[in-house]
């Protein structure tokens, strides 16, 4: 099969050749800069300065001799400058174009402490604050042709991920403890902030898609929604409050392209997955399989006829802390379950962080060709 026939057939629920894999194809699939360096230093190679995709997570494009020797079928089209807007640098971390302070830790960026935390924040406060303009021409320059050299080279175009989801970014502006109490004693003011965020996620979709939504195959949209053991919210929250909101960011991709959407949440959540099918999810990413009820089985005997699954490489215990042969064994079980029938992109749930030692990158990255 060739790259386009071996993907679309995975993402048709059919069996393809092998599993389509992906490393870096998102910013939450890929390496940090840090474990990049160190696996480049350990095949012996110079260490590159890579695209630095994400800087509160600080991901580095993977280069292309990786991408190329996992016969990987994907390539990205990154908004890169989508958030650089009025932000302000100190040495404590930065303040983002929303009002947004990011602190730095040992190694990366957190979100600290936003505009809306005070107990006297008013829907108006939410309407005036300052956002980023989507629409600077140099948000999207040179995305056309990158997209055109994907596909002439015959890959797989995947938009990644330029938009923060309205829940999250809620969160982020106005505080975990202030915003989820908000939907039971203030729902008016948690509806204020989630048409401000989810609007403002458009306006980078609009802008994005009105310049390659032809051009692509996939399109990448996130929002964390879940812990280990449990989601940070009901089922019935999200379906009252956030649901709405999610469709309408997807009904506005959908009228803008044809591609598939990606949507990353982290942890336990299954409980809300049936909601995010309601809303228009195609592929569901990272499947972090150590989280509660999330394993492969449960997983494709729930959603296997209606998701995609993206992900499901366990960097959080099994990749780090399991014996070689647990790690083969791992890697035969998501090929077995999650790749039984098409639906399934093999890739890492999540980002190989600093303290990855390059032998275990190695080590999957040799299962990945091995296993698919």
């Amino acid at each position: 099969m060739t790259y386009k026939e071996r993907v679309n057939a995975a993402l048709s629920h059919k069996q393809p050749d092998k599993t389509p894999v992906s490393i870096g194809t998102m910013i939450v699939d890929g390496f940090t800069r840090y474990a990049k360096d160190n696996y480049e230093r350990y095949k012996g190679r110079p260490v590159t300065e890579a695209l630095v995709t994400s800087r509160a997570m600080q991901t580095a494009a993977v280069p292309e001799w990786i991408l190329s020797d996992l016969d990987c079928e994907f390539r990205p089209a990154r908004m890169i400058e989508a958030f650089t807007d009025n932000t302000v640098y100190t040495e404590e971390g930065f303040t983002d174009g929303y009002g947004l302070f990011w602190k730095k830790s040992e190694l990366y960026f957190d979100p600290f402490k936003g505009p809306w935390q005070g107990d006297d924040l008013t829907i108006e406060d939410v309407k005036k604050n300052p956002w980023i303009d989507a629409y600077i021409p140099q948000k999207v320059a040179g995305m056309k042709e990158r997209c055109r050299q994907i596909r002439e080279a015959g890959y797989i175009a995947a938009a990644d991920m330029m938009s923060f989801g309205p829940f999250e970014h809620a969160i982020w502006m106005r505080g975990y403890e202030n915003f989820l109490c908000d939907f039971y004693v203030n729902p008016e003011l948690a509806e204020a902030i989630l048409d401000r965020t989810a609007q403002g996620g458009i306006e980078l979709f609009d802008a994005l898609l009105s310049e390659i939504g032809g051009d692509i195959d996939i399109v990448s949209h996130g929002d964390d929604m879940g812990m280990q053991d449990r989601s940070l919210i009901s089922p019935e929250i999200y379906d009252k409050y956030i649901k709405k909101y999610h469709k309408m960011q997807f009904d506005f991709i959908k009228s803008k392209t044809k591609a598939k959407i990606f949507f990353h949440s982290c942890g336990s959540i299954h409980e809300l997955i049936p909601g995010l099918i309601e809303a228009g999810v195609d592929i569901l990413n990272p499947i972090q399989t150590s989280a509660r009820n999330m394993e492969p089985e449960r997983l494709k005997k729930d959603f296997g006829s209606e998701l995609v699954f993206w992900g499901g490489i366990d960097t959080q215990k099994m990749l780090p802390d399991a014996t070689e042969q647990e790690v083969r064994d791992g890697f035969k079980r998501l090929i077995d379950v999650l790749g039984k029938d098409g639906g399934y992109v093999l890739a890492p749930s999540h980002n190989l962080q600093a303290s990855l030692p390059p032998e275990r990158i190695q080590l999957m990255i040799d299962c990945m060709k091995e296993y698919r």
